[in-house]
């Protein structure tokens, strides 16, 4: 498998904010961090891993580097951000385990 992320390139800037876990009043989240992405407006449907049915917003094409875990916030770039939770990751590597590139589900 190649990464198609050179061709297709990322043109979209985001921000990234990492779950850091519940604290006193919720989920609390790390500082943003910017990066290019390819960010796909979509409407799907897909059932989550603790069982919740999930309208998906979006499919967002990540270099490795951006490492996103569901939980995570993403946003388009620029603007006032319109937080979206990581749903779900899917990783292509390469046959030694090499990252290519993250497709991400936002809701």
């Amino acid at each position: 498998m190649v990464s198609l992320l050179p061709l297709i390139g990322t043109p979209n800037p985001v921000l990234l904010r990492r779950n850091l876990g519940d604290g006193d009043d919720g989920p609390e989240y790390g500082p943003a961090v910017a990066a290019y992405a390819r960010w796909e407006d979509t409407t799907s449907q897909i059932q989550a891993a603790d069982g919740r049915v999930v309208m998906l917003t979006g499919i967002v094409y990540a270099a490795a580097a951006l490492d996103p875990r569901v939980g995570d916030l993403l946003a388009k770039g620029g603007g006032a951000p319109d937080w979206r939770r990581v749903e779900k990751v899917d990783t292509a590597t390469w046959f030694d385990g090499t990252v290519l590139h993250h497709e991400v589900s936002v809701s």
